[in-house]
């Protein structure tokens, strides 16, 4: 084994990069931000629900928060000497952080609020904290080898582990809907279920030290051997397979998945921030300051975030391929966007909910609102039509109303009282579809607008998105019937039953692989469906996230919003999953197109803006120089 893991090394091409360096018109560099108390001794950094990061100082017993911009803002921990390490962004818009030596968890609002939950037994060490898919957060007790489990609330579960002493450090939520977590002492990985069931897996070479773990781009858990000077993964079947550094005791640490759908990990040892792909290249750039001991790092909304736990500051490496979003406010107050679509002049077309119109946003920002004939009409969704208008469904007034670039609007009732349309999709006969979510039907109108009405087998089943599949017919998706459903042009409608009970299935597209690819609002996950009715579905990595739309991005790749997390995330045909954050906190991004200028265009419901997401170039990420 030692020799075929000898010839995968000197495979490796690595070069080290002494970070900033650039080539001509790159922006890939290393910043630094020296923290205000000295010898604070950063730990863990995440991403807070206010768009800042948050990260735990050690030795200074401080939560702190870091703008993009680097200005930080420091919180003392009411207890004296607790040395906070881990830290979450929890479901209700707190950061939540473990008390190594306070023995607690303990909870800060954004504007700096604690409150602290003391743990049941003495020494329990609690360490690393996640947020977990229930609505929950979940943690490591070092001390108490244990797994705890606390709830918005402050209720505390503990749950223990099968080796004793195993020394639990890092934690993830996989993809299989499990606790993963590192036995730092037991030198195993541990998968527990959420009811605490326990299983565990050994490492290939002893005194290996695992310490902290991710979900990677690939659907397998990620992990750093600190002793073992290794970048490992583990499949959610317990397959592991192990990469060696390239670099001799670089004590690998902190690991995350970067925006260009690589892991990226600090080497706390080796002075370092490295990047292994998901096929086990690994890349090592090298930090200017030396001794900084890197440990932990996470994604945030312009770069890569690390502590530098012996330097007393915080790095962030930017210039990654991270997608820049730019927002745009709505003139009109509350006009809560919903719908959007690329329209046949160029420009963006949306709907506006709360203020009865339907706004026009070109490439450059500029805006243009139309109001709607009908007050309270409330418009969803919006779709260009095959005869070069804007379709879009008036929720409230029971209508469909179409729009010429130049802005004429014409409405059309629907014959069924109480239809509320909300989807409205082009078919491939040159007419429109839509749902009718309170009437329970399918609707077609053509462009002379003359509608007709196709009942869907399932009562009461709420349809809600649809799109025109491969096949030429329409594929919906059924909110509470938890269905998805296909009528063709003739108006036969079959049903297909979603494996996972009460998900609100929402947005609905077809995909660059022919299948149907929809979100799972309530079930917090993105899936694909065969023509044929087989359906996969893959776990939004985001704790609670709420995906709403969808659709194929002009890359090749599948984007939606996450109305939920406020996020903006992708999803390959293969099924892994990288989210961006929105700029502006709270947004809860609902629609979602692709603009004839390459970008993504979305609507921000909550905060009434636009928001473009500009994709990065199709290049390789983090060039290597040599020197």
């Amino acid at each position: 084994m030692f020799a075929c893991r000898l010839v995968r090394v000197v495979l490796l091409v690595v070069i080290l990069l002494a970070l900033p360096t650039a080539l001509p018109g790159r922006a890939e560099f290393i910043t630094e931000y020296n923290i205000p108390t000295p010898g604070s001794g950063p730990q863990v950094v995440t991403m807070g629900p206010d768009g800042n990061l948050w990260f735990t100082e050690w030795s200074g017993n401080k939560i702190a928060r870091i703008t993009p911009a680097g200005g930080i803002t420091e919180y003392p921990v009411p207890t004296d000497q607790s040395h906070p390490f881990g830290i979450a962004a929890g479901p209700d818009g707190n950061l939540w952080f473990t008390e190594y030596d306070g023995n607690k968890i303990g909870k800060v609002t954004p504007g700096g609020v604690f409150t602290e939950y003391p743990l049941p037994a003495p020494g329990s060490k609690p360490e690393s904290i996640i947020a977990g898919e229930d609505g929950n957060l979940w943690f490591t007790e070092y001390g108490n080898n244990k797994i705890g489990r606390i709830t918005t609330a402050g209720t505390i579960t503990e749950y223990g582990i099968m080796t004793p002493a195993s020394g639990p450090r890092g934690i993830s939520w996989g993809p299989d809907g499990n606790l993963w977590f590192a036995e730092f002492d037991g030198n195993k990985i541990g998968q527990m279920t959420p009811a605490g069931a326990c299983n565990e897996y050994p490492l290939p070479v002893t005194g290996s030290q695992p310490i902290e773990m991710t979900v990677g781009p690939d659907g397998n858990l990620w992990f750093t051997e600190f002793a073992g000077n290794q970048v490992a993964k583990i499949t959610p079947s317990g397959v592991i397979t192990e990469y060696f550094m390239p670099s001799a005791r670089t004590r690998p640490y902190g690991i995350t998945t970067g925006p260009d759908d690589s892991l990226w990990f600090t080497e706390f040892g080796g002075n370092r921030v490295a990047r292994v792909t998901i096929e086990g290249v690994i890349h090592e750039y090298t930090l200017r300051s030396p001794g900084s001991q890197p440990a932990f790092i996470a994604c945030g909304p312009d770069g890569l975030w690390f502590t530098e736990f012996g330097g007393n500051r915080i790095g962030r490496v930017g210039g990654i391929g991270i997608s820049f979003i730019s927002e745009y406010s709505v003139p009109s107050a509350l006009s809560r966007p919903r719908g959007i679509t690329a329209g046949p002049d160029g420009n963006i077309w949306f709907t506006e909910y709360g203020a009865d119109k339907i706004g026009q946003i070109t490439p450059m920002g500029v805006m243009t609102e139309y109001p709607l004939p009908t007050e309270g009409a409330r418009p969803q969704d919006i779709a260009t039509g095959p005869d070069g208008n804007l379709w879009f469904a008036e929720r409230s007034a029971g209508k469909i109303g179409r729009i010429t670039p130049a802005g004429g609007c014409t409405e059309y009732s629907i014959p069924t009282p109480g239809s509320e349309p909300v989807g409205i999709a082009p078919g491939t006969d040159g007419n429109l579809w839509f749902t009718e979510y309170g009437g329970n039907k399918i609707g077609r109108i053509t462009p002379a607008g003359a509608i007709t009405e196709y009942t869907v087998p399932t009562a009461n089943s709420r349809p809600y998105g649809i799109t025109s599949g491969a096949d030429g017919s329409l594929w919906f998706t059924e909110e509470h019937g938890n269905q998805i459903g296909r009528i063709t042009l003739a108006g036969e409608v079959t049903e297909y039953a979603i494996p996972t009970a009460g998900v609100w299935p929402h947005g609905i597209t077809s995909g660059p692989d022919g299948n149907l690819w929809f979100t799972e609002w309530a079930g917090h996950r993105i899936a694909r469906m065969t023509l044929a009715g087989t359906i996969t579905e893959y776990t939004v990595p985001t704790a609670g996230a709420a995906p709403e739309d969808i659709i194929r991005g002009p890359d090749g790749i599948l984007w939606f919003t996450d109305w939920w997390s406020n996020k903006i995330g992708r999803i390959t045909p293969s099924g892994a999953i990288f989210e961006h954050f929105v700029p502006t906190a709270a947004a809860t991004p609902h629609g979602i197109a692709a603009g004839a200028d390459g970008a993504l265009w979305f609507t921000e419901e909550q905060t009434n803006r636009i928001g473009r997401l500009a994709l990065p170039p199709r290049r390789a990420y983090m060039p290597l120089i040599r020197r």
